[in-house]
């Protein structure tokens, strides 16, 4: 990877609209290097990232498409991670030997101090955002960057201190490119490992592989976290050379796991009790895992149980994940709005336990099954409301097959904010909620999931106007 950056010629591939490749882009430019930017999404639908672009230096642009003329004679493509590594663009600069990084391979490589890294499938932005509020407590100057909308980690680089352990969220495509420079951080957790993004990755098996990067080029002085309680996950203990620690609901390990409504921390050794769940924000057994994982770092970076127990209970989740937005005519509200997968929803209901749950759901399949979601919901949905899409056909297929009463179902509706005005028609008993969760992409009607997921809060905040289609 190129370290000295003055006037070289760099190619941002991919801008978006996430924030990640306008910082790195900004960051290029005080170095001093030759930019090119292009992006198959045009200046209009990319207005918002342009804007804030204040500068007077010359950036070559190609926007709506891309030219191979662009890729030759660049000293260093710098990938977004929406960019899929089949690209033929890429193959031709492999062809040529020009080195191709994303954001995660350049921070790995210039930051000199040691690095926590987090992904999983689902929980990673949860549990990386609980790990930072907890070191935050005794670590002052820790920072959470990464995969976080909101945290590019071009934006941090230049400010954090060495000795900050920077938790970064990872997601598999960051991994991806992480792989070809050999690359694990020295803190590795995995949340889970579960069946997605089919619609990027040839097979399940291509994407676990990407998920193994994380711990598969760690040191044996580097440490794995790794979910016991989710059988492939645990399968990367074999495959790490990082000392291993387990999080799990159901046993006993070397790690941390819950006990009669405690949490215990076990180096080995000794075992130590850590803290109650009785306080605890977060619902759901799948958050209860997130925690774990964050408390075995934070065990091991030498966090007090008194600094974790007070971060934990005051910790009230990440935004749009299974987010309490409170109540509306005696009615519980919760977005939702980033479960893009099947599991990632079947894991919201079932922590709403005991609610009377209007669902709403759909939108674009990734290749994914919905077989033990429609169960789930035929178990514990009061009512379904669909948005349309090529998952909404599918969830509905599976829900016919196991007799789901077509009374208890409306779908097509393409109007976010009529389908939240009919969830309230919808909504009875006696502990009323709804769920926003959609158990699938968005880009049918929305921006993003981020995007569908600011839609919904201005519905419950009392703005009227349609949603985008």
């Amino acid at each position: 990877m190129v370290n000295n950056f003055k006037d070289k010629k760099v190619l941002l591939m991919g801008l978006g609209l996430h924030g990640g490749g306008l910082a790195v882009l900004k960051w290029l430019l005080k170095q001093g290097a030759i930019l090119t930017v292009t992006d198959i999404k045009t200046r209009q639908q990319l207005k918002t990232s342009l804007d804030k672009i204040k500068t007077t230096k010359k950036i070559k642009y190609t926007l709506g498409k891309h030219e191979l003329s662009d890729f030759k004679n660049q000293d260093m493509i710098v990938q977004n991670p929406g960019v899929p590594a089949d690209s033929k663009y890429l193959k031709y600069a492999r062809r040529h030997n020009i080195p191709i990084v994303n954001e995660a391979v350049m921070f790995f490589g210039l930051y000199p101090g040691n690095i926590i890294g987090v992904t999983g499938t689902r929980g990673k932005s949860t549990t990386a955002s609980l790990l930072h509020a907890i070191l935050k407590t005794q670590i002052k100057n820790n920072i959470l960057a990464g995969n976080i909308a909101t945290v590019p980690m071009f934006s941090i680089l230049d400010e954090i201190k060495e000795n900050a352990w920077p938790v970064l969220e990872l997601s598999s495509w960051h991994l991806e490119n992480l792989a070809e420079y050999r690359k694990s951080p020295q803190i590795a957790v995995v949340t889970n490992v579960m069946v997605d993004h089919l619609n990027r990755y040839k097979n399940y098996t291509a994407y676990k592989r990407a998920k193994l990067i994380n711990v598969k080029y760690q040191s044996k002085d580097d440490i794995a976290v790794l979910n016991y309680d989710n059988k492939d996950t645990k399968s990367f203990a074999r495959k790490t050379k990082a000392k291993v620690y387990y999080f799990s609901l159901r046993r006993k390990v070397r790690g941390a796991y819950q006990k009669n409504n405690w949490i215990y921390f076990f180096d080995g050794k000794q075992t130590k009790r850590v803290m109650s769940f009785k306080n605890v924000k977060l619902l759901g057994d799948h958050n209860r895992q997130n925690i774990l994982a964050a408390i075995i770092v934070a065990k091991l970076l030498g966090i007090t149980n008194k600094n974790i127990a007070k971060a934990v209970n005051k910790f009230k989740g990440v935004d749009y994940r299974l987010e309490y937005k409170g109540k509306k005519n005696n009615t519980e509200i919760f977005n939702d709005s980033t479960s893009t997968t099947p599991d990632a929803t079947l894991a919201a209901i079932r922590a709403l336990v005991d609610r009377s749950i209007v669902l709403i759901a759909g939108g674009e399949d990734k290749q994914l099954e919905y077989k033990d979601l429609a169960k789930e919901i035929k178990k514990r949905v009061n009512f379904l409301i669909l948005l349309p899409g090529s998952a909404s056909e599918k969830l509905i297929k599976e829900l016919r097959l196991i007799n789901f009463p077509s009374y208890q179902m409306l779908s097509g509706i393409d109007d976010l904010a009529v389908a939240y005005d009919l969830a309230f028609k919808y909504s009875t008993g006696q502990k009323k909620a709804i769920l926003f969760s959609p158990a699938a992409a968005s880009f049918n009607m929305f921006d993003n999931e981020f995007d569908r997921a600011r839609q919904f809060d201005k519905l419950i905040n009392g703005d009227t106007k349609k949603a985008k289609k």
